[in-house]
């Protein structure tokens, strides 16, 4: 017996399969690992590809370890970081010592993880072996397996996007089953894992509310039960934010559940001379931080990129459209990676997967609410950095979820080539 109008369907699982996919992925990242700390050592003669962020994070897990404030530079920026990317590699460096080099593959591991939740989503909402297609592309595609083993957030934050939407999946299957208890359980776990995002990057805080459109995709006699679920998710959110919450009232006077750097962030997309690619000089110049508290900071430079779209209006438009490209254009942007193999690598890849993406969507055009959860992330990003910087940096953890449509259109593509013959009787 069921609570649905329509039993739900249960689809096998080749688990063997993704295992084995799981490896492929670790696999791929641990040559990728071993060819970056050769390349760094050897030709680069540094200690990361991409200084200054990857510099930053570093000497925070150092500091967690030493029993240091979690802070950088002088004077102090208590709150200028999240803290969960610092704990994954001071995990590293509690377990293997003080290496990049070791950081790098146990990154290789973890970002694998992202194999599970992108097989198990296209496999639930299409095919078994659309799910081995999308595994197939996470696990190899060459951009993601390239920035996994960087001391970047980028493709753990996607593991974390992809969990969530996967938890989130289950609360809208719960509330579409009408089943009470499922309902509520599976929204708190949606919401502690979009916490979880969120202490990686702070891009997240708002994906609850793009949660409130796609319940309006659901039957309307579902919405009561839906909003007082959804209620339960975006307090779960807060509730796993609040020790950040707290211990930033505690060094700030302020509480604040993401970071005091979305001012300077802001000023950065928005001020003149501002070109959609980040360049933070003003703040070593301006050394506002001499003369105001960090949550000052962060208020005055929001201030002054409001007043900057006020003032220009047309400039701010034109910036957007600008970013806008920079953000979807399929090669890199940044001057360290526009070798021409690396970026046809890059463009080639990302076109494939958004032309099976919009193939696969396609073909899911009646599961609206599903189409709409795998598209969400890349919309909301866009939007968002619109306002903010853009770069390829930014898209990529919301390439994932179209990876999951990407393999249902793989999967549509290869039945139209190569149809099945019926089974002869």
């Amino acid at each position: 017996m069921t609570n649905s109008p329509v039993a739900h369907e249960r689809k096998p699982y080749h688990w063997q399969l993704v295992i084995v996919l799981f490896l492929l992925a670790v696999g791929a990242r641990v040559i990728a690992a071993g060819l970056l700390n050769d390349y760094l050592a050897r030709v680069a003669g540094r200690v990361y590809l991409i200084e200054g962020d990857a510099d930053g994070y570093w000497r925070l897990a150092r500091g967690l370890l030493s029993g240091a404030d979690f802070s950088l530079y002088e004077p102090p920026r208590y709150v200028l970081r999240m803290p969960g990317f610092p704990v994954v590699l001071a995990s590293s460096i509690w377990l293997f010592g003080d290496s990049q080099e070791a950081a790098r593959y146990f990154l290789a591991v973890l970002t694998s993880l992202v194999v599970f939740p992108v097989v198990w989503l296209a496999t639930e909402f299409h095919s078994s072996r659309a799910g081995l297609w999308a595994g197939l592309l996470v696990a190899l595609m060459p951009v993601y397996v390239g920035f996994s083993v960087m001391i970047l957030t980028e493709c753990l934050f996607a593991v974390a996007i992809m969990w969530n939407l996967w938890a989130c999946c289950r609360w809208l299957q719960a509330i579409e089953r009408n089943a009470r208890g499922p309902i509520f359980c599976w929204a708190a776990v949606a919401g502690l894992l979009a916490g979880l995002a969120v202490y990686f990057r702070p891009s997240w805080l708002l994906f609850p509310v793009c949660l409130l459109l796609v319940l309006w995709l659901l039957p309307r006699k579902n919405w009561p039960v839906a909003l007082g679920s959804w209620v339960v998710l975006a307090g779960c959110l807060g509730l796993s934010l609040s020790p950040w919450g707290m211990r930033n009232q505690q060094v700030t006077g302020h509480f604040v559940l993401t970071t005091l750097w979305m001012g300077p962030s802001l000023y950065d997309g928005l001020r003149p001379g501002a070109n959609g690619d980040s360049d933070m000089t003003f703040f070593e110049e301006d050394r506002v931080l001499d003369r105001m508290s960090e949550y000052e900071m962060n208020r005055y430079y929001k201030d002054k990129a409001l007043q900057f779209v006020r003032e220009y209006p047309g400039e701010s438009l034109r910036l957007a459209a600008v970013k806008f490209w920079r953000f979807w254009k399929p090669w890199p942007n940044a001057d360290q990676f526009q070798h021409p193999l690396l970026g046809a690598t890059v463009g080639l890849g990302f076109l494939g997967l958004l032309t099976l993406s919009i193939w696969g969507g396609w073909g899911l055009r009646d599961k609206c609410w599903f189409l709409f959860l795998c598209i969400v992330p890349i919309v909301y990003f866009t939007a968002l950095h619109m306002l903010f910087v853009s770069s390829l940096r930014y898209r990529l953890p919301a390439e994932f979820p179209l990876a999951i449509l990407a393999g249902i259109g793989m999967e549509l593509m290869w039945n139209q080539l190569l149809p099945r013959r019926p089974i002869q009787v």
